[in-house]
């Protein structure tokens, strides 16, 4: 069975993980708000994260409804709109554990 998505950036912290994934399940002319997504992976749940806006540049940033993602190649920091701050390692593999690729297969199911 081919794979159902690709993660195109992958950071963990403690409380969970956060991962952009590109679906490759698609037809060519799905959105891409569909196609690209990121996700907060925590132990038994996968909350999509609302997409709003990008920069780019040494400390990328991107911007989501529920908060905002500054990151470099070592780490990266999330802040919720509620206040609430993750601070992220960068994963450089992109490679999730098992039990956490079986959720997020779930979830696009």
């Amino acid at each position: 069975m081919p794979p159902l998505y690709e993660v195109l950036f992958l950071f963990s912290a403690p409380q969970g993980h956060l991962a952009e994934i590109k679906r490759l399940d698609l037809p060519a002319d799905t959105p891409k708000a569909t196609v690209y997504q990121w996700l907060w992976i925590q132990a038994a749940t996968v909350t999509a994260l609302q997409f709003v806006d990008m920069a780019d540049g040494p400390h990328p940033q991107r911007t989501f409804k529920e908060g905002r993602l500054r990151f470099d190649d070592r780490q990266g920091e999330l802040c919720f709109a509620s206040g609430r701050t993750v601070q992220l390692s960068t994963e450089v593999d992109k490679t999730l554990p098992q039990s956490l690729m079986r959720l997020v297969n779930l979830h696009l199911s």
